[in-house]
């Protein structure tokens, strides 16, 4: 009657535990597990196999931050290289495309305000901040507009406009966040209140507007990779579980041929968290895995920042420019459960972060 019910009801009711691991897998999972090491993301700290490779981004109050590790030779190359360029740039208007490059407020700090493209209104701006330290390079956008330079100031949706020209502020805005911005090594934990991404390091009391986005993943396993995000200005009105028990994802599951592994509440150190551990048909076609686990998903806030852990493994991938279907993932789903409980499980507010 079991069988006949998840046939009726569709099989993303029913769970598919998977096998008890093999000794081949155990081994797999021991060695990958091995070594974990604490990475800071937003302001959560999780475990990772140390061999993992992070990438990552933050937006903060509408600046995007980007970290880089490079000398500062290559920095000094690489804000020069991108200078010439800025200038050899014309406009297809008869309005200047660079309006502004120079050092920031300190030594390793410089800052572009252009067009943005050729293509763009002659009010539009980019400002861009380049600071070097600690061997990161952090690149900060942010895009503003100047309704004076040229003078549009008469035109009847512009006289309607209580800020004509936003770039001061928003300038303003880059210099004081390179003021604070500092470079971080992988391992690196802050004591103090603030904001994690892959190599920097934003010292910031809890508040809001504030997005940090993090992927780890390994040259070796090229379609195997954890994702998270975290913000404290998402707050959904439904729970993960509550959606998953919806004919919307029940229908989604089946289309991909798939079966639901594991779902349920999680309890993490001082928070409670839901999961999702499904494997199905995965883009591109092969099959693999997808895992997810929601933490302040109803109570978002800056105390309680949201976040979001992805596990995906299989599909396809990208060999010498090409997508290449999987027909089997580099980990089998019994793996993929394991890697994850080791990881997933680790997840906590990193102290003092508020």
């Amino acid at each position: 009657m079991l069988a006949v019910a998840c046939l009726i009801f569709t099989v993303a009711a029913c769970d598919h535990k998977p096998a008890p691991l093999s000794q081949q897998e155990k081994q797999i999972v021991t060695e990958l597990t091995a070594n974990m090491k604490t990475r800071c993301v937003g302001r959560y700290l999780v475990d990772m196999p140390g061999d993992a490779w992070e990438w990552g981004r933050a937006k903060i109050r509408g600046v995007s931050i980007e970290a880089k590790a490079m000398t500062e030779d290559a920095w000094r190359q690489e804000v020069a290289q991108r200078e010439a360029a800025l200038k050899a740039t014309t406009s297809r208007d008869a309005y200047p495309f660079l309006y502004a490059a120079g050092k920031g407020r300190g030594e390793h700090t410089y800052v572009f305000i252009h067009r943005g493209t050729i293509y763009d209104d002659p009010a539009t701006r980019q400002i861009e901040g380049y600071k070097w330290d600690r061997g990161y390079q952090f690149l900060l956008k942010i895009e503003g507009s100047d309704f004076t330079n040229p003078d549009q100031t008469d035109d009847p949706i512009v006289e309607k406009m209580a800020i004509k020209n936003d770039i001061p502020d928003k300038r303003d805005l880059i210099l004081g966040m390179m003021d604070k911005l500092r470079g971080r090594a992988p391992d690196e934990v802050p004591t103090e209140p603030g904001v994690c991404f892959a190599g920097g390091f934003l010292p910031a009391p809890a508040g809001s507007n504030e997005e940090v986005d993090a992927q780890f993943g390994w040259d070796n396993m090229q379609d195997v990779s954890f994702d998270m995000m975290t913000t404290p200005d998402i707050r959904e009105s439904t729970t993960l579980l509550q959606r998953a028990d919806g004919a919307e994802m029940h229908a989604e599951l089946k289309a991909a041929d798939g079966h639901l592994v594991r779902k349920g509440p999680v309890a993490l150190t001082g928070m409670k968290a839901e999961e999702w551990l499904a494997e199905s048909r995965m883009e591109g076609g092969g099959r693999g895995n997808l895992f997810s686990l929601f933490i302040n998903e109803t109570t978002s806030g800056p105390s309680t920042p949201y976040l979001s852990l992805d596990l995906t493994t299989g599909g396809q991938i990208e060999l010498q420019g090409k997508l290449v279907k999987l027909e089997k993932g580099s980990l089998t789903t019994g793996e993929a459960v394991a890697l994850w409980d080791a990881v997933s499980r680790t997840l906590r507010m990193r102290p003092g972060a508020l």
